[in-house]
């Protein structure tokens, strides 16, 4: 596994992916080796071996230069080489060239995320572009990115979204009470910390709306400066920021929310909207078609970057808690595949033999509903 910080670190989606995948296919009886951030603190556990490999080179080249390092001790060993994202994927030419087998999983894509300059967006263009002349199998997490692979590269790739997590109640305990929280009284945000994913947009609606209720910000940042300029712009008073959390901590934050909010420009199959869904909180989350192909008609929407609408919808949900009691109620009737049932597609195309540019489908999304 090549373009992830490692196992067990929560860092973002592809992390909590291999969290969930990794431990599934050892007992399908792969071994496993997962290449790591080196300043990362990762463990070995049984049939996954943690590679710790050094990075340089800053936001723009630290994912490439790791995968390069990470694949120079891959390259002739291992069946297959798993790059995650469109950025290690450049790397399929290289195991083309040697004759070693790659599969490529595409998490969203990278190149419209606001995060990246002119140069960097037409890298991460370029990427995919070799990445679809070389790489053995791709697969997408999400319908509208298999239907952008065929219409832009006339390609079929593999449709495997993620799955759904298996949820941890937590009752409320010391973590809330550390941070002035009641449950069912504040709104949830649990994301990476970076512009695509509008936690501005979402602080300076919360800023305006007059509620006793509290809003949560769960995550991190790699850029400081863009922590620094969410904490200034947030009301103390009304605004929380509780860092990285993992395990039972952040099971406490999704256990007792009252609804959870994903303002997001850009998405894949986001890890933190499925692990809300789990827990049947009923999200609020932009309207894109990545957030409607699993929310359907469970949740409810707001155009991206509408800061406006999204006051209005927030303060709306806040003030009628018989919308978020009945969207509840609903959220029991959605349907998306668990993590077994994925781990089980991933190993069949792990065995399966070559076979390039073959229309494979292996999911279907419909109004929300993931099936088989």
């Amino acid at each position: 596994m090549i373009g992830s910080r490692g196992i067990g670190s929560h860092y973002g989606g592809i992390e909590r992916v291999l969290d969930e995948l990794c431990p599934r296919l050892v007992e399908f009886g792969h071994e496993i080796e997962v290449f790591a951030d080196h300043d990362v603190k990762c463990e070995d556990r049984p049939g996954i071996r943690v590679i710790p490999v050094t990075a340089f080179g800053g936001k723009h080249f630290e994912t490439l230069s790791r995968s390069i390092f990470s694949l120079w001790q891959a390259i002739g060993r291992c069946d297959v080489v798993h790059f995650h994202a469109v950025g290690p994927g450049i790397l399929s030419s290289v195991t083309r060239l040697f004759g070693q087998r790659s599969f490529v999983t595409i998490h969203g894509l990278d190149y419209k995320r606001d995060k990246w300059g002119v140069l960097a967006r037409s890298c991460l263009s370029l990427s995919e572009r070799v990445l679809v002349a070389n790489a053995d199998q791709i697969s997408v997490v999400a319908e509208n990115l298999r239907r952008y692979f065929i219409e832009r590269y006339d390609l079929a790739t593999s449709f495997i979204p993620n799955g759904i997590p298996q949820k941890h109640v937590v009752p409320p305990g010391p973590l809330l009470s550390e941070y002035g929280l009641e449950a069912g009284r504040y709104v949830l945000f649990a994301s990476r910390l970076t512009p695509e994913k509008g936690c501005s947009d979402l602080i300076a609606a919360f800023n305006q709306i007059d509620t006793n209720m509290k809003l949560v910000i769960a995550g991190t940042a790699t850029d400081p400066s863009y922590f620094d300029a969410l904490q200034r712009q947030a009301d103390s008073a009304k605004i929380v920021f509780v860092g990285h959390r993992v395990g039972d901590e952040l099971a406490e934050f999704f256990s007792n929310a009252y609804t959870f909010v994903l303002p997001s420009y850009i998405e894949g199959m986001s890890m933190a909207l499925l692990e809300a869904i789990a827990y049947k909180i009923p999200p609020l989350v932009t309207e894109i078609p990545e957030n409607r192909a699993v929310v359907g008609d469970f949740g409810f929407y707001f155009p991206p970057r509408d800061i406006d609408c999204l006051r209005a919808t927030l303060s709306s949900l806040i003030t009628q808690p018989g919308r978020i009691a009945t969207a509840r109620e609903r959220l029991q009737a959605l349907s998306i595949p668990d993590w077994d049932a994925v781990a089980v597609r991933y190993d069949k195309l792990y065995r399966d033999p070559v076979q390039r540019r073959s229309p494979v489908r292996i999911f279907q999304i419909q109004s929300g509903d993931v099936q088989q």
